[in-house]
């Protein structure tokens, strides 16, 4: 392949983990790939967008697609003899229903292994691609020593050890056989903190609650932790979790100086010097917009929300667990409901400290709202064309909390929940022709809403819009990207039937650390591919 479509290969993936599949193949087919027999690279990527294929497909045309993404890895690896290529084509022939094919592919696998051990970009996958050619032969003992070898050799490659969880799940399904001793070799659990505010700050140590926290994050393993940083139970959970050399991710609505002022500053000096500690400690802080004016209650429940989200995308991405820690002044039933996790909760009495002033009132027409925008592209000529498609499309969509308008060069509208807003987005990607293929883009945060004098219409102000739009710029045709606060809040509603990936990064407009970018996806059941 000449070294100018190189870049055309990139669009094609870019276009394919975003999820515009679609257009991910009209792109192959018009840039002549389809009958390319003798490139590895563009035998490798047709492989991918079959496999991807067959993941939103079902039956006996699932079935298909992985025989055809088996055949096109496998002539890749004829090509350019390489693991990553075979071991692609031995896990989809199996998928595909055709085990002894498998076990082939899955035999040179391993001999190219022998003859050239370090063939594979780290040890760690070289030890993994092992273990999975070992499991595909059906030699499962010696697959579960080669995988916990693997994991010796990069413990804290949590990632990594994601990926091939997920294939060995797959391959173990196809094969009928038991995948449970998989969990042995799980990543750590990820976990959402929160409690009440009353503990005297002079005290440092209450052996009654410390070791009570203690006692559960170790019971549940937890790694990772997300959560504020309010002062009391907030602070005390985040020092044990370094204590136990877990990553703490910190939440904090308004950022954090702004955080502070409401829900540290006021409880006494102490408190501060342990946030600040955290803070340098900490392995990411994540403002939650808006930023710089003291957060009222909206804007704490909805960055809690994100929190609560975000540890729920960690385990997820790590193929793990997600609980949930709580620190209460007197008994309540577990509330599992929003994100379908376990909750362990921790009784400890509020201490006589004085209250602090309470966080401020929000303003009428100041709430959480999942807002889209529908991008019409740059051409004049065809926003007419796409706007009516747009138009017909959004008379089939759910009931909106803020009603389509138009925008420059954009529709807008907004729904009350992340869910709503992720399945009404997808449902009109999906739905709009391929001559009129949509970007949409998303955002979730707290909004404020007018009316317009001359239209008498509903409008959205300020930043959360801007932001949709920006997603929607950077979205391709036929896709739907949301920030990472829109990902988090979806994921903290349990949604099972919508997934996210993150693909990129959007400057923000404040000068501050970019936004990353999260594709929406249909949940299928197929995992990720092998990884190189």
């Amino acid at each position: 392949m000449p070294v100018s479509d190189a870049g055309k290969l990139l669009a094609i993936i870019a276009h394919a983990r975003a999820g515009a599949l679609q257009r991910a193949w009209t792109l192959f087919t018009n840039a002549g790939l389809l009958d390319v027999n003798d490139d590895p690279a563009v035998l490798s990527l047709k492989g991918r967008l079959l496999k991807d294929e067959a993941g939103r497909s079902g039956g006996a045309e699932r079935i298909r697609l992985y025989r055809e993404a088996a055949q096109a890895y496998a002539g890749s690896a004829s090509l350019r003899p390489a693991t990553y290529p075979l071991i692609n084509a031995a896990a989809l022939s199996l998928l595909g229903g055709d085990p002894e094919r498998a076990r082939a592919l899955a035999a040179e696998v391993a001999a190219l292994l022998d003859s050239d051990p370090d063939e594979p970009e780290t040890p760690y996958f070289a030890g993994a691609t092992r273990a999975e050619a070992l499991l595909l032969l059906d030699r499962g003992d010696e697959a579960r020593a080669a995988f916990a070898e693997a994991i010796a050799i990069a413990p804290r490659a949590w990632e990594d050890h994601a990926s091939t969880l997920r294939q060995f799940a797959l391959v173990l399904e196809a094969q009928g056989r038991d995948a449970s001793w998989l969990d042995a070799h799980r990543p750590p659990r990820s976990i959402h903190f929160g409690g009440h505010m009353s503990f005297d700050p002079k005290v440092m140590g209450r052996e009654h609650l410390d070791e009570k926290i203690a006692a559960v994050l170790e019971e549940e393993n937890i790694g990772f932790g997300f959560g504020a940083l309010a002062a009391g139970a907030d602070i005390i959970i985040a020092e044990a979790l370094l204590a136990r050399g877990a990553e703490l991710h910190a939440v904090l609505p308004g950022g954090a100086e702004s955080f502070a002022s409401v829900s540290v500053d006021p409880l006494g000096k102490p408190w501060r010097e342990r946030f600040d500690s955290l803070l340098e400690r900490a392995e990411t802080v994540r403002a939650v917009r808006p930023l710089g004016a003291p957060p009222d209650l909206v804007t704490i429940g909805l960055a809690d929300e994100i929190a609560m989200g975000a540890a729920v995308m960690n385990a997820r991405r790590l193929e793990s667990e997600a609980v949930q820690l709580l620190v209460l002044d007197a008994p309540a039933e577990p509330d599992t409901a929003q994100c379908g996790w376990r909750q362990r909760i921790i009784i400890a009495p509020r201490e006589p400290v004085p209250a602090g002033p309470p966080p401020p009132l929000a303003g009428a027409g100041h709430r959480r709202l999942g807002i889209l925008a529908i991008g019409l592209g740059p051409d004049s000529a065809e926003q007419g064309v796409r706007l009516s498609a747009v138009a017909a499309l959004l008379r089939q969509a759910p009931a909106t909390a803020v009603p389509a308008y138009l925008a420059t060069g954009q529709v807008l509208l907004a729904y009350e929940g992340a869910a709503d807003a992720a399945r009404a987005a997808l449902a009109i990607a999906e739905a709009a022709p391929a001559s009129a293929a949509l970007g949409i883009g998303g955002h979730y945060g707290i909004a404020d809403t007018f009316t317009d004098p001359f239209s008498g219409g509903e409008r959205l102000a300020g930043e959360p819009a801007e932001l949709a739009g920006a997603t929607a710029a950077s979205a391709p045709p036929g896709s739907v990207c949301v920030t990472d606060d829109f990902a988090a809040a979806l994921a903290a509603s349990n949604c099972p039937d919508i997934c996210s990936e993150m693909i990129g990064e959007l400057d923000a407009r404040d000068g501050r650390a970019p936004i990353l970018l999260y594709a929406l996806k249909a949940r299928s059941r197929p995992g990720k591919e092998s990884e190189p």
